[in-house]
């Protein structure tokens, strides 16, 4: 981690060598060379640079690591006719114990429309150490932990769990059935909107091209639609079973249309008009098997 930011500070030197000439000149230095974990210590910033220039410094939301932000302390900008002199005093104070701590900071330039930064040198301090590293070892030797095993608290797990399943309990008893409705009556509404959708998409089909074919596809999807609405196997029935199921004239005429299309090889007028029929006759069975649901 040391090494990590030395390199890191070295490299940042390393750009600003390559920045373009401002005119301007920054210098920065901790007031010792030394100081203790804790401890505030003063790090201070001096700025030159071209009176028709502006100059931002560093404020509390810059990242100081390995230093933590304290405060900063403004010395009043002097000019000459030439430049213009910043000096800012920032309070710093370092929890870290890294032996030797380097910081630089950067300054930004306005010069015209453009932006151009600047790092500091390097400078660092070193940590006193108060206690010596013999001494540290004996107390690391001296204060070893003892494992000791924890106790399992199963009154309290088998409390949780008792309140749990009494608070799922109840909840079932006064709105299990409710739900239970709802989550029918939402599977129920969307197979039906499916089967809409498709049925309507193979009859607008068949009126394009008029093929037999898809007088039989509708028929099938149809059938299995039934058969889960009303769950019997009615994809299994005849013309004649299915019209004794339903005993309504208007579904058996229907239905006997549709065979003499499908097995004769004739399109009738009346073709269009059957699917209607059974569309209407299937949104039917649906508001029947839904009150069936609710109980209403």
């Amino acid at each position: 981690m040391r090494n990590f930011l030395l390199i890191v500070f070295l490299l940042c030197a390393a750009v600003t060598v390559a920045q373009p000439d401002t005119g301007s000149k920054i210098s920065a230095v901790f007031e010792k060379d030394s100081f203790q974990i804790g401890e505030h210590i003063q790090y201070m910033l001096s700025v030159k640079y071209p009176k028709d220039q502006i100059a931002l410094v560093p404020d509390s939301g810059f990242n100081y690591y390995p230093f933590e932000y304290i405060n900063k302390k403004y010395i009043p900008t002097r000019t000459d006719s030439l430049f213009a002199y910043d000096s800012i005093v920032y309070i710093l104070a370092s929890y870290e114990v890294i032996p030797t701590q380097y910081l630089l900071v950067p300054v930004k330039f306005i010069v015209e429309t453009d932006t151009v930064q600047q790092f500091t040198s390097i400078d660092s301090i070193f940590l006193q150490r108060l206690v010596k590293i013999n001494s540290e070892k004996d107390v690391i030797a001296d204060a070893r932990l003892q494992d000791t095993p924890e106790a399992f608290n199963y009154p309290y797990i088998i409390a949780v769990w008792a309140s749990a399943l009494l608070i799922v309990f109840f909840l079932y008893k006064l709105f299990g059935r409710f739900i239970l409705i709802r989550y029918r009556l939402f599977i129920l509404k969307r197979t039906h909107n499916r089967f809409i959708k498709e049925y309507d998409l193979l009859a607008a089909q068949f009126e394009q091209s008029t093929d037999l074919r898809i007088i039989e596809q509708t028929l099938a999807i149809w059938k299995n639609y039934l058969t889960r609405l009303e769950n019997k196997p009615i994809n299994t029935y005849t013309t004649t079973e299915l019209i004794l199921l339903y005993d309504q004239e208007e579904l058996e005429s229907t239905l006997q249309s549709l065979d003499r299309n499908v097995y004769g090889g004739l399109v009738s007028k009346d073709t269009k008009d059957a699917l209607q029929t059974i569309k209407r006759f299937t949104n039917r069975r649906f508001q029947l098997r839904r009150r069936d649901i609710t109980g209403g």
